[in-house]
């Protein structure tokens, strides 16, 4: 039987993608191994967004050749499509695809000649969504699926748009049907993601991203639905009126920042003010108690001045997030941001988002000391590498926790009190009072 190996890298979007052409393979007779085993065949799916990630791209690349220096070595994804030219010269992989070819690698492997080709199709040519199998994917507590993709905003400072198009939406039965598979399955958790989620519903006919939440409430069987990354414009008093009524939403909504600076805001070409998002945030938490409110900042951005970071400190110092993933600012060919005047050194980068993740610890231990008085439900994942003996989960809000259970099932529910805070998670013991 061929065997066929995945690597992928970046985003939620991607991992679902490779989970989708897993499905395709398996359905044409491959043996799925993993990526450091020998395999007939491997298939990196790589990220571009920013200059690390396409770096590591490459080196997984080189490192699947490695690992067989017969087998048929693919690049797809992100990479693929923004610079296909370049891999070819700079790896050793036999095939070098873009997005829309994911559904096709199959055919392509069986029909390679041992001649080295670039197929990397013009994404804006693609209109409408494209996933002709459902995912396969191996974890049962917790399930991505990707209902969207593409984006039409165009930040000055982001690649991907050129790489993956304009949105798309995917059909919501296509979509209910996926999620009551896995639902059956004892799956517990759904995550539903996209590249530019807030855009879900625009190019389909009386369906939004709220309606399509509605019916994902509906599906049984299922215990939680937790959003991916939105647009603090798309948190509106009707989408949250609507959003507080359902019965498995998770009270977690990722909220994208990117600067607490409106002067910054405006070179990303983000289309909302400081005080727009505020409102957002204040909305969100008018109609969750205990929501969490994670984010990205990005630091070094092209003529970000001392002044404008210190804002973007304030600001997000103001907000107290549970969660902030900091992003040092790189430049990508294609983009508005690349050819900016005022570059921040590396140096200063580094300094930036020192001060940044250490708000964001201390927005983490604040928010965790609000809910050490009451019990907390988590779903049980899988058992700590790092703390034998203990099981490690979420809480629907998002907080990491690791608790001991002999008994304990992945995908199960429990109720845990929280004992003491470390570094980016909680210990805890199982509750066993009353008051759940």
């Amino acid at each position: 039987m061929t065997t066929v190996a995945f690597t992928t890298l970046g985003c939620k979007v991607n991992q679902y993608d490779t989970d989708v052409m897993k499905t395709s393979f398996l359905q044409r007779g491959y043996s799925i191994v993993g990526s450091d085993e020998k395999a007939d065949v491997y298939i990196v799916n790589t990220c571009a967004v920013t200059g690390m990630a396409a770096r590591k791209s490459r080196q997984m690349t080189a490192r699947a050749r490695k690992q067989n220096p017969t087998a048929i070595v693919v690049v797809t994804g992100c990479l693929g499509q923004l610079e296909s030219n370049d891999v070819k010269e700079m790896t050793d992989a036999d095939i070098v695809t873009g997005n829309v070819e994911k559904s096709k690698l199959v055919d392509l492997i069986e029909e390679f000649s041992g001649s080295r080709l670039i197929a990397a199709e013009d994404i804006f040519e693609q209109t409408g969504y494209l996933q002709e199998t459902m995912s396969t994917q191996d974890d049962r507590s917790r399930i991505f699926i990707k209902v969207q993709d593409g984006c039409n905003n165009y930040c000055s400072y982001c690649a991907i748009p050129f790489a993956r198009g304009r949105s798309r939406s995917r059909d919501k039965a296509d979509i209910l049907k996926e999620i009551q598979s896995y639902a059956d399955n004892d799956t517990a958790e759904v995550v539903i993601t996209g590249i530019h989620l807030d855009s879900y519903g625009m190019d389909l006919v009386d369906c939004s991203l709220i309606d399509l939440l509605e019916g994902i409430d509906g599906v049984s069987n299922l215990s939680r639905v937790r959003l991916g990354s939105l647009e603090p414009l798309s948190i509106t008093d009707d989408f949250m009126k609507r959003a507080a009524v359902l019965r498995k939403l998770c009270p977690h909504f990722h909220l994208s920042l990117q600067s607490g600076c409106d002067e910054t805001l405006k070179r990303m070409r983000r289309r909302y003010t400081v005080d727009e998002y505020y409102q957002a945030v204040r909305l969100i938490r008018e109609y969750f108690r205990d929501a969490a409110v994670t984010t990205d900042i990005i630091v070094g951005f092209p003529g970000e001045s001392e002044e404008e970071f210190n804002s973007t400190l304030d600001f997000v110092r103001k907000i107290g997030f549970m969660k902030i993933h900091v992003f040092r600012f790189s430049a990508r060919k294609g983009t508005l941001a690349y050819a900016m005047p005022g570059k921040i050194t590396g140096e200063v980068k580094k300094q930036r988002s020192d001060i940044m993740s250490k708000v964001s610890d201390d927005g983490f231990h604040t928010f965790v000391k609000t809910m050490m008085d009451r019990p907390h439900s988590v779903i049980a994942e899988k058992l700590s590498e790092s703390n034998p003996g203990y099981w490690e989960g979420h809480t629907e809000n998002y907080i990491k926790t690791l608790f001991k259970c002999p008994d304990c099932s992945p995908g199960k529910e429990y109720h845990v009190d929280f004992l003491k805070i470390d570094n980016d998670f909680v210990f805890s013991s199982l509750h066993t009072g009353t008051g759940v």
